[in-house]
């Protein structure tokens, strides 16, 4: 597995919100594969990506202590 390949092909939200981090910036990557790509996905996106089901009603509330406490550790805009 290439690991340089999979960590410069990352996942991203398409939101002009959206905060960007670079490899050496996110604390914990993912690495990904679907049936034709690999790639990578930061646990920030992944908790943006949360944040916005949850908005949704795709998943149940968290509670509100928790979203401030990752907020504050991860950098994430809560909107």
């Amino acid at each position: 597995m290439d690991h340089e390949a999979i960590l410069g092909n990352r996942a991203a939200l398409a939101r002009a919100d959206a905060q960007h981090y670079s490899v050496n910036e996110e604390e914990m990557v993912f690495a990904l594969q679907d049936q034709h790509h690999k790639f990578s996905m930061g646990l920030s996106t992944i908790l943006q990506c949360l944040r916005m089901a949850e908005r949704e009603g795709g998943v149940p509330n968290l509670p509100s202590d928790w979203w401030i406490q990752v907020a504050r550790r991860y950098s994430i805009i809560l909107d």
